[in-house]
């Protein structure tokens, strides 16, 4: 197969491509022998009757997971859970959420195999998964036959395609190909909507094999925990305003340092949380050069350095506070009055909105939302969030919003509960 060759041609720039990743983020440099399907430790095939190969890249994913993963185990306790990511964001996001579930030994957490076929033969044999189940995009064509060949059935959760990403992959007839052939042996795939089924047809996916079960991402938990950190820290804030950059991406920091400059909110408290743990000093440096110094800057790592007393002081004399720490989104959001989310203020696609709206929070996202396009569109639609062309309009909206939200709130936090279910509706298909 043409693919094949390819990518084991590729696969000799890979370990430059790892090193260059580590610059930024050293984790890069760690469990390469899990990639090429070596060096798995400890880690052996669990005794469990079913064992299931479930597949989360990165964050986003991983953390899209947690409620299928809570479900399902609650419903097999005696199963096992084989753990694979892409990146080492979503390798420390599973170690977080999934300690439990390590810890008991109901769970083995490695880096997932490359799509080559003597790679993935070494995963299977070591970890013989009796399901393959693949988090929302992540379709590889060797992966998919391995699995085929062994029996193993593939499903796709919570999936979504694009229009752009159809369109591209049926623009070239090699990949076409390449990717009916994929889709069509999968044995499930659980759309998020309507239109993504739709999609997935188009690309090879059987009727048979098609489900729209909804975006579990309804059904995500914050946890309490942290919200009540949160809490806490809104009212070490008094009557201030607080608003919220959450999980920005690369340029957009800058673009919201330009947007303030114009159209200033006087008196708000930012807080500022860049989606990528390797950008945190990249985006410290950034705030530094704008004139964010001294008192004006606080890190979320001095802040819980301090006792009550400093905190408050601190908070009151803070201008931004970034947010350089992980797993704490829950946190973030219950501090603030209004949350801007990052990842649609400019082509990234948009982050996951629906978080902060569960708590109640009023919120407002930008135009680039094609990774939750229907959501979005839902959302607004019921005028449970707002969406803006660009961050100037957005500083303006946010402005309305910190006088009186109009019971936007409200509106979001029911919007989300009466979304919620696809968790259920998956596992009745896959469980």
């Amino acid at each position: 197969m043409l693919y094949t060759l390819a990518v084991y041609c590729i696969a000799p720039l890979v370990p430059l491509y790892l090193l260059w990743r580590a610059r930024r983020q050293p984790e890069y440099a760690r469990g390469w022998g899990e990639r090429y399907g070596w060096c798995y430790g400890t880690a052996r095939r669990s005794q469990a009757t079913r064992r299931i190969w479930l597949h989360a890249v990165s964050l986003g994913e991983t953390r899209a997971a947690q409620p299928l993963v809570d479900a399902f185990l609650a419903e097999q306790p005696h199963a096992h859970i084989i753990l694979t990511h892409t990146t080492p964001t979503g390798r420390a996001a599973g170690q977080s959420l999934f300690a439990g579930y390590l810890a008991d030994g109901r769970m083995t957490q490695v880096y997932v195999p490359y799509d080559l076929p003597d790679v993935l033969a070494r995963f299977l044999r070591r970890f013989a998964p009796t399901d393959c189940w693949l988090m929302e995009t992540e379709v590889w064509p060797n992966m998919i036959a391995a699995c085929a060949q062994r029996g193993i059935a593939v499903s796709l959760l919570n999936g979504r395609l694009s229009d752009k990403t159809l369109q591209k992959t049926l623009k070239n007839s090699f990949i076409a190909q390449l990717a009916r052939e994929a889709y069509g042996q999968l044995a499930r795939v659980c759309a998020q909507s309507e239109a993504d089924g739709s999609r997935y047809r188009q690309i090879g996916v059987a009727e048979s094999a098609l489900c729209v079960t909804g975006n579990v991402k309804f059904d995500m938990v914050q946890d309490a925990a942290l919200v009540a950190q949160g809490e806490i820290l809104a009212e070490s804030v008094g009557a201030r305003k607080a608003v919220l950059m959450a999980s920005t991406r690369e340029g957009e920091e800058a673009a919201w340092l330009a947007a303030v400059k114009h159209r200033p909110l006087e008196g708000v408290l930012w807080w500022l949380v860049p989606r990528h743990p390797q950008r945190f000093d990249e985006v410290k440096q950034l705030l530094q050069q704008a004139g964010f110094v001294g008192e004006r800057l606080l890190l979320k790592t001095q802040l819980d350095a301090m006792d009550g007393v400093a905190k408050t002081a601190a908070l009151q004399a803070a201008d931004v506070v970034l947010g350089n720490t992980m797993g704490e989104m829950p946190a973030y959001y219950a501090a603030v009055d209004v949350v801007m989310m990052g990842g649609a203020w400019l082509p990234h696609g948009g982050q996951n909105f629906l978080e902060p709206m569960a708590l109640g929070k009023p919120t407002v996202v930008g135009a680039h939302t094609h990774n939750f396009t229907q959501a979005a569109d839902d959302a607004v639609a019921a005028q449970a969030l707002i969406q803006m062309a660009d961050l100037d309009a957005g500083l303006q909206a946010t402005r309305s919003l910190l006088d009186d939200d109009g019971g936007l709130g409200r509106r979001a936090k029911a919007f989300v509960a009466a979304h919620q279910g696809a968790v259920r509706r998956t596992l009745e298909i896959v469980a």
